[in-house]
């Protein structure tokens, strides 16, 4: 098990990010039951950086995301509620647009919990994109290539992401065709559902 503080474990993703140094991977998970966790209210410096902690049965994940633009560093640390004097994993990825919230669920119900990250690109538009990451044994990045090459017409950002039940339930307001500044006639928000599965070895979330 890797001896890193876990309540420090924020403050050396900021040190990480800011030297550019490689950060070190050790897993080791316990499974449980799948919910949405409540999350912090999310704290913003002077340099843009967005910090979440998160406490769901025997896990404690704390996350911060860090940069200017569009592209940002996330650096996840993920513990044990049971001993919080350390990180089991810690790792670092390159993402794109805001994080607007963290969530965690076990939507595949097979007791072993993912983690997700809802994010919001810059500017009006405000597309969104979900950041996956199963928690069982190895840390591995669960397939959102369903989410993030949709098209449809009248689809014009403005995304918002929550779990509800064994899905990940997007909304987003529906323009005319060819007309990007007017809603639709029934002024309502589309809802996608997008559950996940299993693609070999991986994991990916697909419509329903």
């Amino acid at each position: 098990m890797n001896d890193k503080n876990f309540p420090a474990a924020l403050m050396m993703a900021a040190i990480f990010l800011s030297c550019n140094s490689p950060v070190q991977n050790k897993q080791e998970r316990a499974a449980h039951d799948s919910a949405n966790a409540p999350v912090h209210n999310p704290t913003v410096d002077a340099v843009r950086s967005v910090q979440l902690d998160t406490v769901y049965k025997d896990y404690r994940i704390a996350a911060i995301a860090r940069g200017n633009g569009n592209l940002r560093d996330l650096v996840i640390a993920v513990g044990s509620v049971k001993d919080t004097t350390q990180a089991d994993s810690i790792i670092e990825t390159d993402v794109k647009g805001q994080v607007r919230n963290m969530m965690i669920a076990d939507l595949d119900r097979n007791g072993k919990p993912e983690l997700y990250f809802y994010m919001l690109s810059e500017g009006t538009g405000r597309f969104g994109k979900i950041y996956a990451y199963d928690l069982t044994g190895k840390v591995a990045r669960i397939s959102t290539n369903a989410i993030d090459t949709m098209e449809r017409a009248g689809y014009r950002g403005q995304d918002s992401f929550y779990i509800k039940g064994k899905s990940l339930v997007r909304t987003f307001p529906m323009y005319r065709e060819g007309d990007p500044d007017v809603l639709t006639s029934n002024n309502t928000r589309k809802t996608i559902e997008y559950n996940l599965k299993e693609n070999g070895d991986t994991l990916k979330l697909v419509t329903r």
